[in-house]
């Protein structure tokens, strides 16, 4: 045999050899695909099967080789592709406490608007009087630190105009004189606890006396507050009230 026919006859068996193996591929996609087509069937139909498992692997291999093409082409996760963690209750309170607190008031025009309650939250502790005095200052302190409006531009609502600049002036007159009659410790006080939130753990922390003593002092400056804001109406003075009992009780005895 010739060198040229040498040639020849390899180049058959390397043809023949490379068709067989195509045809060896091409069983085995068959193959695998017919495997897959039962496991889903199994695995839709609740079946715990060889199949059903490997249809389950092969799937979850292809959706995480789709994830990770997806994260290549969107590093930011604009698309929504991955899934963000569920937070734990620890992290959903600690965003709760954190985010701010809003409520629905009335203002000076009588519409109802939501605030955002910068302050110390209206908890249970405070008396009827103490809350709503809570209430007036800061609805007070947001319109008196509202943006300043030229009066021909004042919004219309039904037809008339809404007063809002009026309403700022008389806001900041109001802020004004009971800064003058609290005086300078019980404005800074207020203004501490009330606008910045500061509570009675804070203040002891940087000096200030116990809880109980904060809390009582606190108490006795919104009563002076809600009695600015309804001066015609008698507060009860829980203090007031058990020192007249005792003095009452001991001339009794004395008698």
């Amino acid at each position: 045999m010739t060198r040229a026919e040498k040639l020849i006859a390899a180049a058959r068996l390397a043809r023949a050899r490379k068709g067989y193996e195509r045809s060896l591929a091409h069983d085995r996609e068959r193959e695998h695909a017919r495997a897959m087509m039962y496991g889903a069937q199994d695995w839709d139909a609740g079946r715990d099967t060889e199949w059903a498992r490997a249809f389950v692997a092969q799937r979850a291999k292809v959706e995480g080789a789709e994830t990770a093409k997806r994260k290549a082409g969107d590093p930011l996760n604009l698309t929504g592709h991955t899934k963000t963690a569920k937070p734990s209750k620890v992290e959903r309170k600690a965003r709760a406490k954190a985010a701010p607190k809003q409520e629905m008031v009335v203002d000076g025009d009588g519409i109802l608007r939501k605030v955002e309650v910068r302050g110390m939250p209206l908890r249970s502790g405070l008396e009827e009087q103490q809350r709503r005095a809570v209430e007036d200052f800061s609805r007070d302190w947001e319109m008196a630190l509202r943006s300043m409006r030229c009066r021909g531009f004042e919004p219309v609502v039904a037809g008339k105009p809404v007063f809002e600049h009026l309403h700022r002036v008389q806001a900041q007159d109001r802020l004004r004189n009971l800064e003058e009659q609290l005086g300078s410790r019980d404005w800074t006080v207020l203004v501490a606890m009330v606008v910045y939130g500061v509570g009675t753990a804070e203040a002891h922390r940087r000096g200030a006396p116990q809880h109980v003593i904060v809390s009582a002092e606190i108490k006795r400056i919104l009563n002076r507050v809600a009695a600015f804001y309804s001066p015609g109406v008698r507060h009860r003075d829980a203090l007031l009230e058990a020192c007249s009992a005792v003095i009452s009780e001991m001339e009794r005895q004395l008698n």
